[in-house]
């Protein structure tokens, strides 16, 4: 009688053993399954819209001040918030930042309604601060991103 209940107890083990591991493996592959779902519902982190930038057809001084190109868009899905945009501008190895703040090297000045975004519908003009950017003619290197990805567009503008 004793061996018999020893054999019972035994049992018990290697039977909830058996279980725990089979609902681990059916558990891991159902949080497999909504994982790969969530990743796959997420939005793009950047954006589709496209823009054109050209010379702004004023002319450039060694002052500062000048507009030196437009930007347009191409093809715009979303109003892009300006707090996740940084447009950036490079003539040789010289680079500034550009801001909507009147004091910044490089200014944004916008057309639109909301001075929060830079709507689908709006151009831009990208003009010099207090200091001179180009000097006659140069090849401005533009750099605009979109919470963190490159948004698609000119890269170059020749101004003069």
């Amino acid at each position: 009688m004793k061996n018999e209940m020893k054999n019972e107890q035994a049992v018990s083990p290697v039977i909830a053993t058996i279980l725990m591991v089979a609902i681990t493996v059916v558990l891991a592959g159902v949080l497999y399954v909504w994982a790969n779902s969530l990743a796959a519902d997420q939005p793009e982190a950047g954006t589709r819209n496209s823009y054109t930038a050209s010379d702004a057809d004023a002319s450039m001084t060694a002052a500062g001040g000048d507009t030196m190109m437009k930007i347009q868009w191409n093809h715009a899905e979303d109003d892009l918030n300006w707090a996740f945009v940084t447009i950036k501008v490079t003539v040789g190895d010289n680079s500034w930042d550009c801001g909507a703040d009147a004091s910044s090297d490089c200014v944004i000045g916008q057309d639109g309604s909301d001075d929060s975004v830079w709507e689908t519908s709006e151009f831009l003009t990208l003009s010099e601060g207090d200091d001179g950017i180009c000097d006659g003619s140069c090849t401005i290197d533009l750099y605009v991103t979109y919470r963190g990805t490159q948004v698609a567009g000119t890269d170059s503008v020749t101004v003069a």
